[in-house]
């Protein structure tokens, strides 16, 4: 009797345990979550609200899994696998190095490589370093306001209008461009003064001076042996520079082709003959 009697108790724990999970295939789980939002949900911090939806601060110690099987570490409707584009400012991701070959791994694997100190891609059969190309710095920008230079003065090149800047490096109110990162960078400047008397044996010098360093960093001259005569004065130069990153550069021209200063020749007006002739360009190689 009694061996009956353990039997039923069995299977009656046997009934329930199956009734209960049956009746809860669908269910959410949560753990420190007393409303879990997916089938599995870790509030890591606890301080999910008991209804409704947790704030994106809330969110971002929480771990879930949906039905299709994709994870999300703070983000509460991952769009992929493995989806950690959380509002937390903790979003990276942590690779460890393996001595498993490419082969092994299987292609699409990744791994960090500490002795050359990159990320490497399994293709199947080689591990390949993943190569990430930053944005290089290209600016081109151009003088429409009107300018003029002293003379026998190192005058920095202002309010120039930007017409690009793909990596943000240069102010041009200021005129002055900083180099993203170390590199090699070429800057282009041409220039064109407004017709006028030119002293005999004046020049024009156009330079880059570096006010980080506090130095010029390239000078070009151009000279002029006809006394007196009215001329457009212009000129261009190109230089190549190897620059420290966030080291400044900006562009200078100084003057004595007359005693006074002398504008540049310009006009917002592209119709206008004297737009287009003072330009800065400047290339990240």
């Amino acid at each position: 009797m009694k061996n009956f009697n353990a039997f039923i108790d069995k299977s009656v724990l046997i009934i329930l345990f199956s009734t209960s999970f049956l009746n809860n295939v669908n269910a959410q789980i949560g753990i420190n979550c007393p409303n879990p939002l997916a089938k599995f949900h870790v509030d890591g911090g606890k301080d999910n609200p008991n209804t409704g939806f947790p704030s994106s601060s809330q969110l971002s110690n929480d771990i879930v899994v949906t039905n299709a099987g994709f994870v999300g570490v703070g983000v509460l409707n991952p769009n992929v696998k493995l989806d950690l584009r959380s509002a937390g400012l903790q979003n990276a991701i942590g690779l460890g190095t393996t001595t498993m070959s490419a082969n092994a791994a299987g292609a699409g694997a990744v791994r960090y490589e500490p002795v050359s100190s990159k990320i490497q891609v399994s293709d199947g059969s080689v591990w390949e370093a993943a190569i990430v190309l930053p944005t290089k710095a290209v600016v081109v920008a151009r003088m429409t306001s009107p300018f003029t230079v002293s003379a026998n003065a190192d005058v920095n090149i202002t309010g120039w209008n930007e017409v690009r800047d793909l990596s943000n490096s240069f102010d041009p109110v200021m005129g002055i461009f900083t180099a993203p990162r170390d590199g090699v960078y070429t800057f282009l400047m041409t220039y064109n003064f407004v017709s006028g008397p030119v002293a005999n044996s004046s020049e024009v010098t156009s330079q880059f001076y570096s006010p980080s360093t506090n130095s010029i960093l390239a000078r070009s001259f151009k000279t002029f042996a006809r006394a007196n005569e009215d001329a457009q004065v212009g000129g261009s130069a190109t230089i190549t520079l190897r620059l420290f990153a966030n080291q400044t550069v900006r562009p200078q021209l100084r003057q004595n082709i007359t005693s006074t200063s002398r504008a540049l020749r310009m006009n917002a007006d592209w119709t206008n003959p004297d737009a287009g002739f003072n330009n800065l360009t400047i290339i990240e190689h």
